[in-house]
């Protein structure tokens, strides 16, 4: 059993910086974020006709999420940026959320300052850094992250305090923020039924990783699980070290799928990870099962990840926590600590020469 998964020794060993312990704290770290967020003081009279999620990597994903959750309900639209500079239609009526984990992101503080330049409501999600200092500057309200963390590896911090910001400010009504505490059960189901202790027979993340193993990882999935599919495919690059890509359905129909006609030696190291909504919808669900049946003609692998619960919101974050799970657990197959971020340090580094 050396070296494989369900030797508990050798999987901590190579996740020596506990990747996998974090995931499997998702539900708690989630719910003291609600928690910790009620209690700021976020002022009133919130006029806004646009909602902008300003942030980078991991601490953008959050923002993703709560984008595709509300795609459908949302009365005003939310959008988020990744970058150096805000949209052009960003003006005093967007409220705009500056999230950055360590406070010291470049772009998310370039964004900030012209945010505050136009005149905007800023409310600041960080866990300390130059985002706290202006912020306390500016008079702008604070929700904190613990220190400590991964920035990935927080995102049932960033998320929650989002949603919870946003229910409080009336972005999203009562009805729809009730999902979280479906959330809250099913993930804290899920995190018992994927820690290093179970094993791989009963266990869905080391399940996929075992699949994933040498191969390069294209996920799909509905339209409202694309920022779920893109959380995937970033984890695999962060936690696995491994090259992904994502796409979404109905789209990757007019585009990805042509995908299978190329060069039979790279579609061979392609596995096409299958993200499933139970309500996708019978139309779409067929379209999925044959493109499905095109792309296992070709591809290396194909497998299907099943989202459960009954709120969109649960069944999005159960879907996550396996991709999250199964990332760390492929990392550790590589013999690569999951939590290393050695080239992107580097590129830091770089850029103070």
């Amino acid at each position: 059993m050396e070296g494989t998964l369900d030797n508990v020794d050798h999987v901590l060993f190579i996740d020596k910086d506990g990747m996998l312990a974090e995931i499997a704290r998702f539900a708690d770290n989630a719910e003291k974020a609600i928690m910790d967020t009620l209690q700021v003081a976020l002022g009133v009279d919130y006029d806004y006709s646009s909602v902008l999620i300003a942030g980078m990597g991991g601490s953008a994903v959050g923002g993703l999420l709560l984008s595709d959750w509300m795609l459908y309900t949302a009365t005003v639209p939310i959008q988020v940026s990744r970058g150096y500079h805000l949209p052009g239609w960003v003006n005093e009526k967007t409220l705009v959320y500056a999230v950055s984990y360590s406070g010291n992101t470049e772009e998310t503080l370039s964004q900030y300052q012209e945010a505050k330049k136009r005149g905007c409501r800023v409310i600041c999600f960080c866990s300390g850094g130059e985002l706290e200092e202006l912020a306390k500057k500016n008079g702008d309200p604070v929700v904190y992250f613990p220190k400590g963390v991964q920035p990935r590896a927080a995102i049932p911090f960033q998320f929650f305090s989002l949603a919870a910001v946003s229910k409080n400010i009336g972005l999203i009504g009562e009805g729809q923020y009730e999902e979280v505490l479906e959330t809250l059960s099913v993930t804290r189901l899920l995190c018992d039924s994927m820690k290093v202790e179970v094993p791989t027979e009963e266990n869905m993340g080391k399940q996929l990783a075992n699949i994933l193993k040498e191969y390069i990882p294209f996920i799909y999935a509905p339209r409202q699980f694309q920022a779920v599919a893109y959380r995937y495919s970033t984890q695999f690059n962060e936690n696995s070290k491994s090259p992904a890509a994502t796409n979404f359905f109905p789209e990757m129909f007019h585009n990805s799928i042509m995908a299978r006609e190329g060069n039979e030696d790279l579609l061979c190291t392609n596995c096409a990870v299958i993200i499933r909504d139970p309500l996708e919808g019978e139309r779409l669900g067929k379209k999925i099962s044959v493109s499905n049946d095109l792309m296992s003609e070709k591809f290396g692998r194909l497998v299907e990840v099943q989202a459960v619960g009954k709120s969109l919101l649960t069944r999005m974050m159960s879907a996550l926590l396996i991709g999250d799970f199964a990332s760390a657990y492929l990392g550790v197959l590589y013999g690569i600590d999951p939590s290393s971020t050695d080239s992107i340090a580097d590129l830091k580094s770089s850029m103070k020469d």
